[in-house]
């Protein structure tokens, strides 16, 4: 062997070598568990700029919570995560669904405009991956546009309001009500499933309102309200919800006010305060459910993040805890393996309480009837009861609400 072989092949081995120290260095610090399952890949598709931007934070911080506390695994997998901008804009999601299914993202998890998801979710159809959605409530995502890949953690809009609509009539004693609302898709429909409860009880809407998205200016609309109705229900929220209650107290307004969770959601109670006491709301979620399992995520995501807790962080965990009930199910992380095992998930152990998945994809849950009050320094959306095993048709037989006309199209109509 001549000389410069002899060098070429010690310079080769040279290298090799340290080619394989840089990867041994690598793997230790990747942290990289050499006795799991596999890998899974999960996409988080939330917005994080815009309006919408902290609610879409909060459900990733609940999603990367959850996996940090189980040390970077579900189920014995390795966790990848992924995260995409919707930015509120239908072509911006579809671009960063695409973005991260090259990346070969198993799972996306997210949304929260409902429009965005009905235009993303012909991709995610057509793509085959499972899509569970931590916020954007439209109905007909689980219901007549249903889809064997979609499931939603969250609520329907009007899930979470039937059941109000049941104890406004019959333990609140109001009789007739004045509702108010943001003037699209998800006010509408969570107006239309508490008016259709409320009115099924025995009781009278007599009043629509509803204002545009982030309305600057709250007093035309409350001006409007009708002082004879026995109270006023409310599905508004963020920043204009504290823009409402705001007017609402300005006004003078002395109707008692109940409504949607939305409108006194964590994220703006804080800033609320006083203008919240003694609202009475309808959600799946508030920060002092009592159970040790709520107790310790409130507990550890304060620690963590340095604010409460709130119904979007509960989704993003929840979530999370959805798919990893899934991958125990499944044995593998293969899309079509966790579509099938995701239907047939039940978490007893949730910080909400009992959650699993109807024929259709959507979470059934207790929802709590809350009322906002100051309690030891802080404010709080405190439980007055509970409805067990609330689906997103209430009390109806589902072929009969899927075949009447859809809430967002009955707008308009409940005051006649």
């Amino acid at each position: 062997m001549s000389a410069q072989a002899v060098n070429t092949s010690i310079g080769a081995l040279a290298s090799l070598a340290l080619l394989l120290a840089a990867c041994d260095g690598a793997a230790i610090d990747d942290d990289v568990d050499e006795d799991a399952a596999g890998t899974v890949t999960v996409g988080l598709i939330n917005p994080l700029t815009g309006p919408f931007a902290a609610l879409g934070e909060d459900v990733n911080a609940g999603f990367e919570m959850y996996v940090d506390e189980n040390d970077g695994q579900l189920a014995g997998f390795d966790v990848e995560i992924l995260s995409e901008d919707t930015a509120n804009d239908t072509a911006i999601a579809i671009e960063g669904i695409e973005r991260m299914l090259d990346q070969g993202a198993d799972v996306l998890v997210g949304f929260v405009n409902s429009g965005v998801t009905y235009g993303a979710s012909e991709v995610i159809r057509e793509e085959g991956v499972p899509l569970v959605i931590t916020t954007a409530g439209a109905d007909d995502l689980t219901q007549r546009d249903a889809s064997e890949s979609i499931f939603r953690i969250s609520y329907t809009s009007s899930q979470d309001s039937m059941p109000l609509g049941d104890y406004a009539c019959n333990e609140l004693g109001y009789e007739t009500i004045s509702m108010i609302g943001l003037d699209y898709a998800f006010g509408w429909e969570a107006a239309g499933g508490f008016a259709m409860a409320y009115e099924d009880a025995g009781c009278e809407i007599v009043q629509e309102l509803y204002a545009p998205l982030d309305t600057p200016d709250w007093a035309p609309f409350v001006q409007q309200i009708d002082r004879e109705a026995d109270a006023v229900w409310a599905v508004i929220a963020g920043a204009d919800a504290i823009r409402f209650l705001q007017s609402y107290d300005d006004f003078g307004v002395e109707l008692p006010l109940i409504g949607h969770g939305a409108t006194t959601d964590e994220q703006v109670l804080d800033e609320q305060q006083e203008l919240a006491e003694g609202v009475i709301t309808s959600l799946h979620y508030t920060a002092v459910i009592d159970n040790e399992f709520n107790d310790a995520f409130r507990e550890a995501f304060e620690a963590e993040y340095g604010t409460t807790v709130s119904q979007y962080s509960d989704n993003g965990y929840t979530a999370a805890m959805a798919i990893e009930a899934a991958l125990e199910g499944a044995g593998a992380s293969d899309r079509d393996a966790l579509i099938e095992a995701l239907g047939d998930i039940e978490l007893d152990e949730a910080p909400r309480g009992r959650t699993y998945f109807d024929e259709y994809g959507q979470a059934v849950y207790p929802v709590y009837i809350r009322e906002a009050v100051e309690q030891d320094g802080r404010w709080v959306n405190q439980v007055l009861d509970v409805y067990e095993d609330v689906s997103q048709f209430w009390d109806y037989d589902p072929g009969e609400f899927m075949s009447g006309e859809p809430l967002e199209e009955r707008r308009g109509t409940w005051a006649d």
